[in-house]
């Protein structure tokens, strides 16, 4: 497998196809090919990964500020369905990191569902990436086939890149999720909204309360978040 920065026209457009197959969306919640070239002319960076020739997935990262801070905000990580659970996904965001740090970056942001289990478990079990914002039907609505039934709620990962991973102990609270959580909308989609629900207030809940996300088990029926409190202290950069 080889990782490498994308930067033509044609590799762009094939990333505009892999949005395509990763989410099943209209063309109108697809990202176009001149996103990408303006992303990566104002200082972020797209990488695609390769098996051989073939062309099966990527990651993007966009420059961004808040208080000061110059961050990166990564946008889409995709996967060719053939190459799912394959461990690509996690090498590409290794690869991010590497990046970020050699132009000075210290921290990586992005939005996923709290619902999926997958991707908790790589963002915050794999990367050590932690969550202290939850947004409500943060995109309104979508055309994204895995969103389908669902608000578009969406939770930030923030990933601070030459921080020492945090230590799960002491009070730690827990906010439980569905495996497989498409598997639970064919079977029920009023379950999954009303998991959605439930998991909405918790999270909101608890950093009301100053807790945050900094743990996730995965497990065979349910998944849980682990969250310890702190929220306002950690990882200060001031």
């Amino acid at each position: 497998m080889t990782i490498r920065p994308l930067s033509e026209i044609a590799e762009f457009q094939a990333c505009v196809e892999l949005q395509r197959e990763t989410w099943g969306s209209a063309d109108i919640d697809i990202m176009p090919a001149r996103y990408f070239v303006t992303s990566t002319h104002i200082g972020g960076l797209v990488l695609g990964a390769f098996d051989g020739d073939r062309f099966v997935g990527f990651v993007n990262a966009t420059p961004a500020l808040r208080n000061g801070m110059v961050y990166w905000r990564s946008h889409m990580l995709a996967i060719s369905g053939d190459y799912w659970n394959s461990g690509i996904g996690a090498e590409l965001k290794l690869t991010q990191r590497e990046h970020a740090l050699e132009r000075g970056i210290h921290l990586i942001e992005w939005t996923y569902d709290p619902l999926e289990a997958k991707n908790a478990h790589l963002n915050i079990r794999k990367l050590g990436a932690i969550v202290r914002r939850y947004y409500v039907n943060l995109y309104g609505r979508t055309t994204s086939a895995l969103q389908k039934g669902l608000d578009s709620d969406r939770v930030i990962a923030e990933w601070w890149l030459d921080k020492p991973r945090l230590k799960v102990a002491g009070d730690i609270r827990r906010v439980f999720i569905p495996a497989d959580l498409q598997a639970l909308k064919k079977q029920s989609l009023k379950s999954a909204q009303d998991v959605q629900q439930r998991v909405r207030e918790q999270f909101l809940k608890n950093f009301a309360e100053d807790y945050f996300v900094a743990g996730f088990e995965r497990k065979d029926e349910w998944s849980e978040y682990l969250f310890m409190p702190g929220a306002s202290r950690v990882y200060q950069t001031n």
